[in-house]
């Protein structure tokens, strides 16, 4: 697998739309290929700031689906739960971010539907794959990694179950998820500081089924697991946990 991250033009708030700025900084999308975009750029271009002086408390009400209140938090970290992940302080970031707070894509899915189906005409490309991603930290782990928030053009999910491991035994439950896996390789030649690199071209991908149709909302619900269905939901005490009006 090959990954190239690109380096790109500084994004400014509400200044281009995410397709121009792709015009501008994408010169080439191979077939059999998938270009990774970091939330923030899709956030800027949608114009998805906020002024330093709102109160950042609300606005991570205001913004996730759930959240943990202050007197639960250890370390001061706001843990909170969007877009079927867990993101610290509803993703809200101050770097990178011309002196406001960024808030996540509004709506990841249909963003990466829209330029899929935009690069996919600019490029003449059968077999493309989009990917927006943004980083979080892992339960037990320090440090910021990769994850998915949408995609589109490739199935998200490879599916050993009922085919045989190496002495002939059936599995059961695996499932390898590709899309959150190329999500973490490609934050990781993207960076987190100062890089300039907020899209990667992933070429060569093992393991990949391409489909040029949208996920439906059935395969979504695959990838996507509610919190109340997780297989760690009886590790989460809900009694601290706040849902809030968007959840």
């Amino acid at each position: 697998m090959i990954i190239t991250p690109l380096k790109t033009d500084i994004v400014y708030p509400a200044q281009q739309t995410v397709l121009h700025f792709l015009d501008q900084n994408l010169s080439h999308f191979p077939e059999r290929s998938i270009l990774a975009i970091s939330a923030k750029v899709i956030s800027l271009c949608e114009g998805r700031v906020v002024d330093l002086s709102k109160d950042k408390e609300l606005l991570i009400e205001e913004e996730a689906d759930y959240f943990l209140p202050k007197e639960f938090r250890r370390f001061g970290a706001s843990g909170t739960i969007i877009h079927h992940a867990f993101i610290g302080a509803a993703g809200i970031d101050e770097s990178n971010a011309a002196g406001t707070y960024v808030l996540l894509p509004k709506d990841p899915q249909q963003t990466a539907d829209a330029i899929y189906n935009a690069l996919k005409k600019r490029f003449a490309v059968e077999q493309i794959g989009i990917l927006i991603t943004d980083s979080h930290s892992t339960p037990m782990r320090r440090g910021a990694s990769g994850i998915a928030l949408a995609y589109r053009g490739f199935v998200g999910l490879r599916d050993y179950r009922g085919k045989p491991d190496l002495f002939g035994r059936k599995l059961v439950m695996e499932q390898a998820n590709i899309t959150d896996a190329l999500a973490c390789a490609a934050v990781l030649t993207m960076g987190e500081g100062d890089e300039q690199t907020p899209l990667a071209l992933i070429e060569d991908v093992p393991h990949i089924a391409f489909d040029e149709t949208a996920p439906t909302k059935e395969e979504l619900s695959q990838f996507f697991v509610d919190l109340e269905d997780d297989i760690f939901s009886p590790l989460i005490d809900f009694h601290h946990l706040q849902k809030t009006k968007r959840s």
